[in-house]
C-alpha cells in the first residue's frame, strides 16, 4: 500500500504566508484540502487506490488527537492492509477508552470504548486494535458480505476461528448482532484467495448450492496443472474466478504480456479439461456474482445441483 503524502503548515512556522500559499494552491484546484490546514495533491489523490486516499486521511486527522486513541474497524482495516469491499467512509474510525458512547465529529468517527481492554498494535506510528479485534470489529457493524472478506484475510494471516470466537465472547452486542458476527466467523475460510472469491464463495451458499472445496490441488502426466479456486466434486466442475486483475497488474503478470497471460489461462483450463475427473470449467466475474448476476444459472447449467 502506497502512502500520499499529506501537506500541512507546522505550529509556529516562521513563515506567514505559508499557509496562505497553501490555501491559493487549494483554490487553483492543485492541492485538495482533507482537513482544516491538511493538504494533499489533488492529481495524486485522483489516481489513488482507496486504501490509500483513506491512509492519506488518518495521517491529516490522527496527528491533530489525543494520544490515547486507537485506530479500529474500517480505519483498522487499511492500516493492516486487509481488503475492503466498494468504497472506504470518509470518517476515521478511532476508539476512544474515555468514552462510554460513540461521538461523531467533523472528520472522526469516536466508537466508546470505556468498558474495553484494547491492547493495541502500532503501525506506522499510530496505535492500530489487532488483527483479532479488527476483524469482530467489522463483524458486529459491517453488512455480512464486507465482513464475509475481512475475516477471510485475517484467518489466511493465520488467526483463528477460536481466536476470533474468544474475541466475539467478551463483547457485549446486541443478540442480532452477536448471531450475524458468529456466523460470519464460522462461514470464514482463509483459503479464499481474494475478495471476489470470498464474495463468490457466499454467493453460491446463499443460492442453496453446495459447499465447494477451495483451492484444490490438480495434477495430470506433466505435473502440477494448479490450485483452482472452487471445485465441486459431486457435479465434477471447477469454478474459476476472474478477477481481470491478472491482465492489467504488471507484477500478477510476472513480465508477461497480457497476451501471454490469456494464452498461459487458456493452456491451463485445457490441461484442467483433460483430467478425466473434471467434466468442465467455469469462469466467473465480478459481475457474475453480484445480486442479478448470471453465476447461479451459469452453475446449474454445469450440473451443479442446488441443496434440498
Amino acid at each position: 500500500m502506497g502512502r500520499l503524502e499529506v501537506f500541512g503548515v507546522a505550529a509556529g512556522d516562521p513563515d506567514p504566508r505559508a499557509q496562505r500559499r497553501l490555501i491559493d494552491a487549494a483554490r487553483r484546484g492543485e492541492l485538495l484540502r482533507l482537513t482544516p490546514g491538511r493538504y494533499v495533491v489533488r492529481a495524486v489523490f485522483a489516481t489513488a487506490t482507496e486504501h490509500e486516499r483513506h491512509r492519506a486521511r488518518i495521517d491529516a486527522v490522527m496527528p491533530w488527537t489525543s494520544g490515547d486513541l486507537i485506530v479500529s474497524h474500517h480505519s483498522a482495516v487499511v492500516l493492516h492492509d486487509l481488503p475492503w469491499l466498494g468504497e472506504t467512509p470518509e470518517l476515521v474510525a478511532v476508539l476512544d477508552p474515555k468514552r462510554r458512547n460513540g461521538q461523531r465529529r467533523a472528520h472522526l468517527q469516536k466508537v466508546g470504548a470505556a468498558e474495553r481492554i484494547v491492547e493495541p498494535v502500532h503501525i506506522g506510528g499510530y496505535a492500530v486494535t489487532p488483527l483479532t479485534v479488527t476483524a469482530v470489529d467489522v463483524a458486529l457493524r459491517e453488512p455480512f458480505r464486507t465482513a464475509i472478506v475481512v475475516l477471510d484475510a485475517v484467518l489466511a494471516r493465520g488467526v483463528s476461528k477460536d481466536e476470533l470466537l474468544a474475541e466475539l465472547a467478551r463483547r457485549t452486542p446486541r443478540p442480532r448482532a452477536s448471531s450475524r458476527a458468529r456466523r460470519a466467523i464460522e462461514f470464514a475460510d482463509g483459503l479464499a484467495g481474494s475478495p471476489g472469491e470470498s464474495v463468490a464463495r457466499l454467493r453460491w451458499a446463499e443460492e442453496g448450492f453446495p459447499p465447494p472445496a477451495l483451492q484444490r490441488e490438480f495434477r495430470d502426466a506433466e505435473g502440477l496443472i494448479g490450485r483452482v479456486d472452487f471445485w465441486f466434486p459431486e457435479a465434477g466442475v471447477v469454478v474459476e474466478f476472474d478477477g481481470l486483475v491478472k491482465y492489467r497488474d504488471r507484477e500478477m503478470r510476472g513480465g508477461r504480456t497480457p497476451e501471454r497471460v490469456v494464452m498461459d489461462e487458456k493452456l491451463r483450463e485445457d490441461r484442467l479439461r483433460a483430467v478425466p475427473e473434471i467434466r468442465t470449467v467455469v469462469r466467473v466475474t465480478w459481475r457474475d456474482v453480484e445480486p442479478g448476476g448470471s453465476a447461479p444459472a451459469r452453475l446449474e447449467r454445469a450440473g451443479i445441483a442446488r441443496l434440498s
